[in-house]
């Protein structure tokens, strides 16, 4: 065991208690990046489907958790840094000091240290049963995210749980979740802040002549730039609007084109995800006509979004509102999603999803219409949920942009 020191975790220790002790669990061991990163505060990934990465939240708020990898990847964890974390490592690996007096950084000699004082395991089982001892928690009933955990290993550990058996906690990760801390607000609106002024720059440039992959280029370089990873980079042109995700970019823009932006990145862990709609010249009044209707739906969208509201009443209203003001054929199948480590991060505004709106949830917004062989259009932003509403996160004009 050796404790580190770095990036704060963001995780919302008080919720998690209380889950853990509503199911009985004297902790919760998280293996996705998405909720190892939320038990310790720092994107720690595997670079293959064989590594395997874990980290344990004891059910008392006021005990560290513990970060399970291995012995390659410590030298990330020099770099990047952890707070109130004890980790544990499995598996050989060799790196060789250097002669006093060469050149260093400060991270070089943190690897190094690490190296000389943490102890390595076998395995990660054996490293992970380490931890479990040390917190005082062996054979107590523990929850296991099931959905990155070698199948061999998940029974190796479940051997010596009560029963048998590890309870499955992939759905009680995404419970605790979602309701977000304030340090996971500052960072959603952090990539909200990157992704806009992305898109801002994407609609600027918008001419004739200018080819949709030049635009999702420019998208990639200046996320990168800023910090985050490019992830959905959705950029359709003219009829090519009407295609929710585009991978495959060949049209050059034309006068009377429609340019629809869908567009993801992930900053810190967290992701961002926005959409406007940009007419190059004056817009047609099928275009003028949809875009309002879109628009109606995405308002009354927010307007019924509040606390003690369920996801289906948001969905409802935004459809009936479309339906009303000019698109009566309009479908969808959700009107928008909560957002955090997960792009859909669990509850989804939708018809089936009956789960009630809480302060601190965080959704994307939205209430596209694609129509082939004519265009599409989009309206995207995020709020966070307060005591008696929402608070924008995004701060873009919502309008239909002319160029």
């Amino acid at each position: 065991m050796n404790q580190l020191n770095g990036l704060a975790p963001a995780a919302n220790r008080e919720r998690a208690s209380q889950i853990m002790d509503n199911h009985g669990l004297a902790a919760l061991i998280a293996t996705t990046p998405e909720n190892v990163t939320y038990t310790l505060g720092s994107p720690l990934r595997a670079s293959n489907w064989t590594m395997q990465i874990y980290a344990v939240m004891p059910k008392e708020p006021s005990v560290r958790s513990c970060v399970i990898i291995p012995t390659n990847r410590l030298g990330v964890v020099a770099q990047t840094g952890i707070e109130g974390v004890d980790l544990y490592l499995y598996s050989d690996f060799f790196v060789e000091g250097s002669i006093e007096g060469k050149p260093s950084t400060p991270d070089i000699d943190r690897f190094y240290q690490l190296m000389q004082s943490t102890r390595s395991y076998a395995g990660p089982v054996e490293a992970l049963e380490a931890a479990l001892a040390d917190l005082g928690i062996t054979g107590q009933p523990i929850g296991v995210d099931e959905m990155r955990i070698a199948p061999e290993h998940l029974q190796r550990l479940a051997e010596g749980l009560p029963g048998g058996r590890a309870i499955p906690a992939y759905k009680l990760f995404r419970e605790i979740r979602q309701i977000k801390t304030p340090l996971e607000v500052e960072r959603l609106r952090r990539a909200a802040a990157l992704n806009e002024q992305a898109e801002l720059e994407l609609i600027g440039l918008i001419a004739a002549g200018v080819h949709e992959a030049e635009l999702a280029e420019h998208y990639r370089l200046t996320v990168m730039k800023g910090g985050a990873t490019p992830a959905m980079t959705a950029v359709g042109a003219g009829p090519r609007s009407a295609l929710p995700l585009i991978e495959n970019y060949f049209r050059v823009i034309e006068p009377g084109d429609q340019v629809r932006f869908d567009l993801c990145l992930t900053l810190d862990g967290y992701w961002g995800d926005t959409g406007r709609t940009a007419v190059l010249g004056e817009p047609t009044a099928w275009q003028q006509r949809h875009f309002q209707a879109v628009r109606h739906g995405w308002e009354q969208a927010l307007d019924t979004v509040r606390p003690g509201v369920k996801a289906s009443e948001v969905f409802a209203a935004a459809v009936g509102r479309v339906q009303k003001e000019g698109i009566p054929h309009y479908r969808r199948q959700h009107v928008g999603h909560a957002i955090g480590l997960e792009l859909y991060d669990d509850i989804i505004l939708a018809p089936n999803d009956h789960r009630e709106l809480q302060p601190g949830m965080v959704f994307c917004v939205e209430v596209p219409y694609y129509e082939l062989g004519a265009g599409g259009f989009q309206i995207e932003d995020t709020v966070v949920v307060t005591e008696d509403g929402y608070e924008f996160l995004t701060h873009m004009e919502r309008k239909l942009f002319l160029k």
